[in-house]
């Protein structure tokens, strides 16, 4: 598209009030070309209106430096006087529309067509003649389109196409030119207020139908066209900044908040009462899988409060409390503006009961009344092909007949609503835990730092990864403020209060160590009572996985009521579909893979009455295509049983080659074990060995190496407690507890969280460990300089922070004079433990005022400076701009070289 494209005049079938806005554009194209005519710093304010516009180019056409084209730009600038119709100018037209006036009526179209087509002529004219070199920043092309510049800030630059919306652009270089233009800012509360009503209305008006006038102090005008089931409103609201600078929309009752006019336009409580009857719906298809599992059982489960561990941060100070106070304090922080995304992630494993208190929250949050409160969104991906956050959120929000993707980060991003996902990992397929910030930045973008997302996932491994992707590869325009939720284990005394209820008692003789360790989750909690209950002569596994079976034979009778499929075939072919689900990083197959497992473990072709009556099995979640159906199991849990029984049946190459592929979780872990007792009568020595062979030669190697995840899950549970001197090698695991006795020597391990008993000696070589429980051990448990690789250590006096404090803590002399290198060791710990991004003045690198911010001046100011500038010498660190008012500011990025000595 050219700025002949860019200017031309519209066909005579256009609307008055459309033509009235493209007299408009065109002084801005005019304007921009003044501008860039200049070659040099600008006087250029934006966004602009028509007659600032017109106002420019008036004053700034002597930058043409041709009689001919000034006298042209002049002709331009006037042509707002222009009578179009009795004794009403194109100015005052257009003042009066956009000040809520009547849509135009006896306009002269011919003389209102002569004006841009005029207009049209001139400009081209202006710009063939030679006056602009370059058109960039003030025009670049977008999606092979030109576009004209319409607002700009130190942090990102919006430009106007001639057909379709306002494109956001962050092009460093783009900026960069535009700083040294200098372009001006007006109002630029009051502007950018303007910019965000036109991004939220688009998900509730009609197609290129916002128009916005913007005339300080006059309040905003808004024309726009609501869509509607019922048809298309035509509507005219007014806004203005109040004297707090917060967001008014004026009614003819009296000022409101902002967000009382977006909840006005979506029918708040119709939409609340659609949402809510969406969302029964889910609850209780999720009620009738655990009613077939565990009949009677399941509503014993809302009594028994879940409990989370909060990290430090806006939410808390990193204590426990129940998943309801939780839900309580992110409601109550929604509407605080903090200039970044509230990025909240819930994890726990499958079958903690993160569904059912995500559910209950939603639940929770749409019951009548409340006034604006915010409502929760719950959008699973459970029962979903959807291969992006676009088509999952556009499909869940058709049946409300009122909200897309657009008006729900509408919502968000004014504080009415938060975005709950649960089940991301499943969503991206993160059980190989690649970059998740491909499928966030798709809403985190247009979220432009606000709002509050709650993301739900199996293994924080995700969430770590998550991390790791925003600290090192700054792909989103506005980076969140991540807060982690760890759904926390059932205590026994959890446990306890559940089958008291049902007359049943836990006991350390009634029950076996394997079987109490899987006592930590609601579903294994229930399937034990359901268990205790039956007094069927059977282990628990077997019970667990009998009773899942049963459910599923019930629906694979043949024509003449014969069962097609036994229970051992049935548990054959359910661990060939978690094979293949695993190896695949999906949680779901295609009913073709379905077939092929069921041959598989069949050994042999299926029959049409087995085919036909196969597609019952783990549930129809999805239509991936017209006639392509894809099927998962009822449950995680489940999923992970199968996954474990087919590891502990195959041969023991097969076996390890598929969990050095596969990352395996905690719970499955736990899994393996029990089942390989039941089935060898011994620990799984001889797996973990042959894995840690493979591991250790592996080339290339990352500590997220699902082998070295795998291993470090098995290593964790045969002989994280045993008696005697035992090593690993490239182990990766969250939670490890060392007991037992003996010398144990880790290399080149990387642990999130690691727990010392008495009776341990420790060796880490080349290793990495984030959090060291010593409470229940001393200093004297670490051997060499093990304390080297830690970042904070817990004792029973203090939790040390930096290889500074450590040493002091744990006794230890200093091994160096260099106040410098304990100053840079303090510093990098705490950045390393940072759980969000540490921003920065950019002249001196002073912290802003927070409570996050405390540790940076723990050595002084000049202390701090001292460290940025060597860590930016060396390559360590890298800075950032940030998007936000006030002075200028930087966020600090550590590099890939961050952790090198």
């Amino acid at each position: 598209m050219t700025i002949a494209e860019l200017v031309a005049a519209p066909t005579r079938r256009q609307t008055p009030l459309k033509t009235l806005a493209h007299v408009e554009y065109q002084l801005r194209v005019l304007g921009l070309l003044c501008a860039a005519a200049a070659e040099g710093p600008t006087k250029l304010t934006t966004p602009g209106s028509l007659d600032v516009w017109s106002r420019y180019i008036t004053l700034q056409r002597g930058s043409l430096g041709c009689a001919a084209c000034e006298r042209a730009a002049l002709d331009v600038a006037d042509s707002l006087d222009v009578e179009v119709a009795t004794g009403t100018s194109i100015r005052k037209m257009r003042n009066q529309v956009f000040h809520g006036g009547p849509d135009p009526e006896n306009v002269d179209l011919d003389a209102l067509y002569r004006v841009v087509s005029d207009n049209a002529d001139r400009i081209v004219a202006i710009y063939e003649h030679g006056h602009v070199t370059h058109l960039e920043p003030l025009f670049i092309l977008i999606d092979g389109e030109l576009a004209a510049l319409n607002d700009y800030s130190e942090g990102s630059a919006t430009y106007w196409p001639r057909h379709g919306q306002v494109t956001d652009v962050t092009r460093p270089e783009i900026l960069e030119a535009l700083q040294k233009l200098g372009p001006q800012s007006g109002d630029r509360l009051l502007e950018s207020f303007a910019l965000d009503i036109q991004k939220d209305l688009r998900g509730f008006a009609e197609r290129d139908s916002i128009q916005t006038l913007v005339v300080p102090p006059e309040p905003i005008v808004a024309r726009w066209d609501l869509r509607t089931s019922s048809g298309t409103i035509q509507r005219v609201d007014r806004f203005e900044i109040g004297v707090d600078h917060d967001r008014i929309w004026c009614t003819e009752s009296g000022p409101k908040p902002y967000k009382a006019f977006l909840a006005d336009i979506c029918n708040w409580d119709l939409l609340k009462e659609r949402l809510l009857e969406e969302l029964e719906e889910r609850i209780k298809a999720e009620g009738l899988i655990s009613d077939e599992l565990f009949p009677d059982l399941k509503r014993h489960v809302p009594d028994v409060p879940a409990r989370v561990r909060i990290a430090d941060g806006p939410l808390g100070d990193g204590g426990d409390i129940t998943i309801t106070q939780a839900c309580e304090r992110i409601t109550a922080r929604t509407g605080i503006y903090s200039s970044y995304t509230n990025l909240i992630t819930l994890t726990g494993e499958a079958g903690s009961g993160k569904t059912h208190s995500l559910l209950q929250f939603a639940r929770e949050s749409l019951s009548p009344g409340g006034e604006l409160r915010p409502i929760a969104i719950y959008i699973s991906s459970s029962g979903t092909s959807a291969n992006s956050l676009d088509t999952l959120l556009e499909a869940r929000m058709a049946p409300t007949l009122i909200l897309n993707k657009s008006s729900v980060l509408a919502l968000c991003r004014v504080g009415l609503a938060i975005l709950v996902i649960d089940g991301f990992d499943e969503l991206l397929g993160l059980r190989t835990y690649d970059n998740p910030l491909t499928g966030l930045k798709q809403i985190l973008d247009p979220l432009r730092g606000k709002g509050t997302v709650v993301l739900s996932a199996r293994s924080s491994y995700s969430e770590a990864r998550l991390r790791q992707n925003l600290e090192f590869h700054a792909t989103l325009d506005w980076p969140p403020y991540v807060t982690t939720l760890e759904l926390l284990p059932w205590q026994p005394e959890q446990l306890e209060e559940l089958t008291s209820r049902l007359s049943l008692h836990v006991t350390g003789e009634a029950t076996s160590p394997e079987v109490r360790q899987l006592l930590t989750t609601p579903f294994f909690c229930l399937a034990f009572a359901a268990w205790a209950r039956s007094e069927k002569p059977l282990e628990f596994l077997q019970f667990v996985v009998d009773t899942y079976l049963q459910r599923e034979r019930r629906k694979l009778k043949g024509q003449g009521g014969d069962e097609l499929f036994g229970s051992e075939l049935l548990a054959a072919i359910f661990s060939e579909v978690a094979e293949m689900a695993a190896r695949n990083a999906v949680p779901e197959i295609s009913e073709e893979d379905l077939e092929l497992a069921a041959s598989q473990a069949m050994d042999r072709n299926l029959t049409p009455e087995e085919k036909r009556r196969l597609i019952a099995l783990c549930g129809v979640s999805a239509e991936w295509a017209e006639n392509d159906l894809s099927f998962k199991f009822t449950h995680l849990a489940i999923a992970e049983h199968f996954l474990a029984r087919q590891i502990t049946r195959l041969p023991l190459n097969q076996a390890v080659s598929l969990v050095f592929s596969v990352p395996i979780s905690t719970l499955c872990a736990q899994l393996i074990v029990s089942m390989w007792r039941t089935e060898h009568d011994r620990a799984p020595t001889e797996l973990i060995t042959a894995l840690q062979d493979k591991v250790a030669i592996a080339e290339p190697y990352s500590p997220r190496l699902p082998g070295a995840i795998s291993l470090g899950e098995l290593w964790a549970k045969v002989h994280g407690t045993s008696d005697g001197p035992r090593a690993a090698r490239r182990i990766t695991v969250e939670d490890l507890e060392l007991g037992g006795t003996g010398r144990i020597t880790l290399k080149e391990a990387h642990i999130l969280n690691l727990a010392i008993g008495p009776g341990v000696e420790l060796l880490l070589i080349s290793s990495h460990v984030d959090r060291m429980d010593l409470s229940r051990s001393s200093g004297a448990a670490l051997v060499g300089d093990s304390h080297k690789q830690v970042l904070e250590v817990l004792t029973q006096s203090e939790l040390a922070v930096g290889q500074s404090r450590i040493k002091l803590v744990l006794g230890l002399t200093e091994d160096t004079t260099d106040e410098v290198n304990e100053i840079d060791s303090y510093f990098k710990s705490n950045m390393a433990l940072a759980r969000g991004p540490v921003v920065v003045s950019s002249r001196d690198f002073a912290p802003y005022a927070s409570p996050l911010n405390n540790w940076i001046l723990e050595y002084g100011l000049e202390a701090w400076q001292g460290f940025v500038r060597r860590m930016l010498e060396e390559g360590k660190i890298t800075l950032d701009k940030v998007n936000a008012s006030g002075p200028r500011k930087v966020r600090l990025r550590r590099t890939e070289k961050f952790d090198q000595q």
